[in-house]
């Protein structure tokens, strides 16, 4: 029963026997004849519904992703007074740890119920509902609950129905106005990158209209004028780029950083590979992916895939930590097969750890959070 029920049966039992003066036993009967009726009512004509949604293979974490669900009455009696949501609660797990589900809400219901007030028999309707999930890896989408209020929302029938379908959350990039860790690691990456691609030969490919980001440094001017709006010219490099990119996910073992601390800085690696993804690929350059993480089932020989970015992304989402041991062997047989190509390595721990001579084509970049003195020795060992 709903409020609007509650408050009618009590209005009404009261008016019949202070007013009228019908006898008590009388009223409850009736009471109860008419709730009888209504439930039964209501859940036979409560909706029957087929979902569908659309969904893409992946999303960023904290985004705010609308997502259609189209709903068909398999009934054959028309759906009415009835709201279509997402459930609120965790109601799946993913392949999330345990530890990070329970420090964790995997997701937020954004919009309120969504309203469908008539659906006939064999019609669809398509309902937009927006989620934001808050932790990376591989989530399946919450039930899909149906509140029916017919008839005059004096009843509600709840329906609970699993979409069976999940989407991969991949981790944030980093943002330059997070910290001054993340300020070097972005200025240091544009520096390599333009090293790297220094002395190619860039040929115009075309203009295209400005977006918020893009370097402005070849205005087209003369497009600028005619369309009324800022345009940019842009270049693509003719030879293409080999690069080698090693996530290494095991950790430096140091008593001093607790286990939060060290599922921060895993997390912080996480953004950085997923930045450098992002800029290696505006930059159109070929990229040899390699994660050191034992659930990586696809590695070709050398350890290095070439797949695309989205690929790369939906690999980190569901990255988690290994042991040192095994991911020094993965990195050795990754440097060998990249020969003298330049080679970025992102990890937690020092390079001094690793027990094997770097290649010089090597820049191995320590992903933690430090201080003002480390932030100089990382730019400085970024700038070869």
């Amino acid at each position: 029963m709903t409020v609007a029920s509650g408050t009618l049966l009590v209005v009404s039992i009261a008016s019949l026997n202070i007013i009228w003066g019908y006898p008590w036993l009388g009223i409850f009967s009736s009471a109860i004849s008419l709730f009888i009726l209504g439930r039964l009512l209501s859940s036979l004509m409560s909706p029957k519904l087929d979902y569908h949604l659309a969904l893409p293979r992946s999303v960023p974490h904290g985004f705010r992703l609308p997502i259609a669900i189209k709903c068909l009455n398999r009934g054959r009696l028309p759906a009415m007074q009835f709201l279509i949501s997402f459930d609120h609660r965790n109601s799946h797990s993913g392949r999330t740890s345990k530890r990070r589900r329970a420090v964790n809400k995997i997701f937020e219901v954004i919009s309120p119920p969504q309203p469908v007030t008539l659906l006939e028999s064999g019609k669809a309707r398509r309902v937009t509902s927006t989620l934001r999930f808050t932790s990376r890896g591989t989530h399946s989408i919450p039930f899909i609950v149906t509140q029916s209020y017919f008839p005059f929302y004096l009843f509600r029938v709840t329906q609970r129905i699993d979409p069976q379908q999940e989407i991969t959350v991949t981790p944030r990039p980093l943002d330059a106005d997070e910290d001054e860790s993340s300020r070097g690691f972005l200025e240091s990456m544009g520096e390599w990158s333009h090293q790297l691609l220094a002395g190619d030969a860039l040929d115009y490919t075309g203009s295209r209209e400005y977006e918020y980001g893009m370097p402005v440094r070849r205005w087209d001017f003369v497009s600028w004028a005619r369309l009324g709006k800022p345009i940019v010219r842009e270049y693509q490099s003719p030879s293409i780029q080999q690069v080698y990119l090693v996530v290494d996910t095991s950790h430096e073992a140091n008593g001093n950083d607790s286990p939060e601390k060290q599922a921060a800085n895993f997390e912080h690696l996480l953004s950085a590979a997923t930045t450098t993804i992002l800029e290696l690929g505006k930059k159109r350059v070929s990229l040899n992916f390699c994660l050191t993480c034992q659930e990586d089932r696809h590695r070709e020989e050398g350890g290095f895939t070439q797949i695309d970015s989205e690929s790369m992304l939906i690999r980190l989402a569901n990255a988690d930590v290994t042991e040192t041991e095994s991911t020094n062997q993965q990195i050795e047989v990754a440097l060998e097969s990249a020969h003298q190509s330049p080679t970025l390595i992102l990890s937690n721990r020092n390079s001094e750890s690793y027990p094997y001579p770097l290649p010089r084509s090597v820049n191995w970049i320590q992903l933690k959070a430090p201080d003002k003195a480390q932030q100089q020795t990382l730019r400085a060992g970024m700038g070869r």
